[in-house]
C-alpha cells in the first residue's frame, strides 16, 4: 500500500515562468514600393517581428509578438525592463490575471504603445503555452474552427505612381488574390488601381489618417464612384472619432478603423460614436488574443464587422489566423505584399491562390525558425 502526497489542485496546476526573453529580428523584403510605415524615421524594405518567448517551470515555451518597426530597440528594452520583470515567477495558467495586473501596474506608462505591445506580446505566447498543454491548436482552445483555411488579402505598399500601383496590383491577382487594399493618398493612383484589378479582385483604401475632416470629407465624394469595399482611417488623428463619424454619416463608404486602438474601451467608445462600420484591432497592439475576444463579443453585439489589423508576420499573424478561424464570420486575414528574403515561419505560412491553412499543430502551430532568428537578430 503506497501512500500518496497531499496536493491541493492550485498545487497541481502551478507552472511558474522562469525565462522571459525579447528577440528582435528584422528581416529585408522587397515590395516594389516604399512601406506604409515611417514612425518618425526614414522608411525602410526590412521587417521587424519583435518576439517574445516564455519558458515555465514544467519546460512549455510560448512565442509572442510585439508590433515593432525600424529596428526599434527603445522598444524592446521598454518590454525587456518595464514587462518582463513583472511576468517572473507567475503561474502561466492564469492568462487573464497575468494580463490584468500587467496592465494595472504599468498605467501611468500609457495605455496604448510600447507598454501594450508588450502586454499583448506575453498575452500570444500565454495563450500558446495553454493551448500546446491541452495539446490542440489555438483555434480549438478557442471554441473550435469554423474554416480550415483563410481568404487573404494583400495589403500594398505605397507607390505613389501609376505605373507601379498598376503593375503591382496586376501581379497580386496574378497570385490569386481577390481582395487588394491599397495605401495611396492621390486619386489617378487609387483610380488606377481599381481600373487594374477590374472585376478579378475587390479594392479597399487605408490612407493612415492624413487628412483633416474637411480634407477627409471632400475625398469620401471624390472616391464614391470607385465602390470601394471600404475606406479605411481617413482622419487625423485616429482618436478623432467624431471627426471620422462625420466622414460615415455620408453613407458613400463603410469606413474602417481600429488598428491604433489600445482595448476593448477604444471600441466602445468608436461604436457610440456611430464612427465605424468594421472594427480592425491588432492582436500585437491591442492587448493580445484575451483583448480581441473580447472586441469580437462587443462586434457581435453591435453589428459591427470584426476584421482584425495584421501587419504582422510573427506570432501575432499566427495567432490573429486563429482568432479569424475561430470567429463565426471568419474574418479575411491582412498580409503585407511583399516577399522576404528569409521566412520566420520557413514559408510555412505563405498563402497559395490568396488563402491559407490554419495551422492544426498544438498551439499556435508553428515554430520560429531558429536559424533565420540567428541570422537577423538586431543587436
Amino acid at each position: 500500500m503506497s501512500i500518496l502526497p497531499n496536493k491541493s489542485p492550485a498545487a497541481a496546476t502551478l507552472d511558474p515562468i522562469v525565462k522571459a526573453e525579447t528577440i528582435l529580428v528584422s528581416i529585408p523584403f522587397e515590395g516594389g514600393g516604399t512601406p506604409p510605415w515611417s514612425f518618425g524615421g526614414k522608411p525602410r524594405n526590412a521587417f521587424d517581428t519583435l518576439l517574445v518567448r516564455l519558458e515555465t517551470a514544467n519546460g512549455h515555451v510560448g512565442w509572442g509578438e510585439a508590433f515593432s518597426r525600424n529596428e526599434d530597440l527603445a522598444l524592446k528594452r521598454t518590454i525587456d525592463t518595464r514587462v518582463l520583470p513583472l511576468v517572473i515567477g507567475r503561474n502561466a495558467n492564469e492568462i487573464t490575471r497575468i494580463k490584468f495586473d500587467l496592465e494595472f501596474q504599468l498605467q501611468n506608462f500609457g495605455r496604448i504603445g510600447a507598454i501594450i505591445y508588450g502586454v499583448a506580446a506575453v498575452d500570444i505566447a500565454l495563450w500558446d503555452i495553454a493551448a500546446k498543454k491541452a495539446g490542440v491548436p489555438l483555434v480549438d482552445f478557442l471554441g473550435g474552427s469554423f474554416t480550415s483555411e483563410l481568404e487573404v488579402y494583400a495589403s500594398l505598399m505605397r507607390y505613389g505612381n501609376c505605373k507601379d500601383v498598376v503593375r503591382i496590383t496586376e501581379q497580386a491577382v496574378s497570385r490569386g488574390y481577390r481582395y487588394i487594399k491599397l495605401h495611396e493618398t492621390t486619386l489617378p493612383e487609387i483610380k488606377a488601381a481599381v481600373e487594374a484589378a477590374g472585376h478579378a479582385a475587390k479594392v479597399m483604401l487605408d490612407v493612415n489618417c492624413p487628412w483633416s475632416v474637411s480634407e477627409a470629407l471632400r475625398y469620401d465624394k471624390d472616391l464614391e464612384s470607385l465602390n470601394l469595399l471600404w475606406f479605411e482611417e481617413p482622419v487625423w488623428p485616429p482618436e478623432n472619432y467624431v471627426g471620422l463619424a462625420q466622414v460615415r454619416s455620408t453613407g458613400r463608404h463603410r469606413i474602417a478603423a481600429g488598428e491604433n486602438a489600445g482595448s476593448l474601451h477604444d471600441f466602445v467608445a468608436m461604436i457610440a460614436a456611430d464612427a465605424i462600420d468594421i472594427a480592425q484591432p491588432d492582436v500585437a497592439k491591442t492587448g493580445g488574443v484575451t483583448e480581441l475576444l473580447k472586441i469580437s463579443a462587443l462586434c457581435e453585439a453591435h453589428g459591427i464587422e470584426f476584421l482584425p489589423h495584421c501587419a504582422l508576420f510573427g506570432p501575432g499573424q499566427i495567432a490573429t489566423m486563429h482568432i479569424n478561424a475561430a470567429t463565426r464570420t471568419t474574418p479575411m486575414l491582412e498580409r503585407l505584399y511583399c516577399d522576404f528574403e528569409a521566412e520566420l515561419f520557413g514559408g510555412n505560412n505563405l498563402p497559395i491562390n490568396g488563402k491559407i491553412i490554419v495551422p492544426t499543430a498544438p498551439g499556435l502551430g508553428m515554430e520560429p525558425d531558429h536559424s533565420v532568428i540567428a541570422k537577423y537578430t538586431v543587436q
